[in-house]
């Protein structure tokens, strides 16, 4: 059985977590294209807000997988919020915000989970309450491995960029490329999508799985989308990895743990799969991206 379908709840719980701190970020934050504000960081130990400021107090919140604690942090205190099995989202989001408010930090949020099944408010979910410290460290060792590929693979390119790190709503860890070509999205309701998809871009990204991909799987996502096509791999592509019509992305499943999973190969699925997808969206003048930094080689 894969990870996700072995830890569907630890999973969940542990995003609704993450949506909690997200939702923070995305009213305290500078707004930036893409949705590029609200993405957390990976830590060593978890993920975090990072910086951020109300009023006059600059704050962050991280959630420690390792310690399995949750720390608000201000210029002078902290204040540590447990994690653990049993406890469920509304405890944990009825402690965040009146633990911020201790440090007084007056923390307002929209309180309904987005892109995920379920609807119900932070403040009134009693379901999701699942915690177990070596699948949050087993899940924190994807979050890094991802960020540490795609880090790799996004550094050097020469155009403008968004960092790897997690978005909440999807839980995924995502990087991508932009080019500075307006395409607005065709549904201007849809709150998110109009913001996330409104130039050209190339999403590189890594989810746990879902109830589709029982494996953590890495993706890569053209926009504009990939419509009535099917875009090829060849031998420049890892043998598993396969373009999916139905979601409009590269696919590569990771079937065999982290510790049999080569960086090398993931890389490679990214650098091929941009190739392709450049082609595809008929991007002009990108041979430059792809030119060697003039730096001597940094220690790893």
């Amino acid at each position: 059985m894969g990870l996700y379908k072995e830890h569907k709840n630890e999973i969940i719980t542990l995003q609704l977590i993450s949506q909690i701190l997200g939702k923070v970020k995305l009213e305290y934050a500078a707004q930036e294209p893409q949705w590029a504000h609200i993405i957390l960081d990976i830590t060593p130990r978890g993920f975090s807000t990072g910086l951020l400021k109300r009023n006059d107090t600059h704050f962050e919140i991280e959630v420690n997988l390792i310690q399995s604690v949750i720390i608000i942090k201000t210029e002078e205190e902290d204040l540590e919020i447990g994690l653990k099995d049993g406890k469920t989202v509304s405890e944990y989001y009825e402690e965040i915000i009146s633990g911020a408010s201790k440090l007084g930090l007056s923390l307002s949020i929209h309180t309904r989970p987005q892109e995920m099944e379920t609807k119900t408010p932070f403040e009134e979910d009693t379901k999701h309450h699942h915690y177990n410290k070596d699948v949050a460290r087993q899940i924190l060792k994807w979050f890094q491995f991802a960020w540490d590929v795609e880090q790799e693979f996004i550094a050097p390119f020469r155009q403008r960029k968004v960092y790897p790190g997690l978005f909440w709503g999807t839980f995924d860890v995502s990087c991508i490329v932009i080019y500075n070509e307006f395409e607005p999205f065709p549904d201007d309701s849809k709150v998110i999508e109009r913001a996330a998809f409104d130039e050209h871009m190339i999403e590189f990204g890594f989810w746990l799985g879902d109830d589709t991909f029982e494996h953590p799987t890495f993706f890569t996502l053209p926009y504009p989308f990939v419509e009535g096509v099917e875009l090829e791999t060849d031998d420049s592509f890892p043998k598993e990895s396969y373009f999916s019509p139905e979601m409009a992305e590269y696919i590569f499943e990771m079937k065999d743990g982290i510790d049999n999973t080569d960086s090398k190969e993931v890389i490679r699925f990214m650098e091929a799969s941009c190739v392709k997808s450049l082609d595809y969206l008929k991007w002009q003048d990108t041979h430059h991206f792809f030119t060697e930094l003039k730096m001597e080689t940094n220690k790893k």
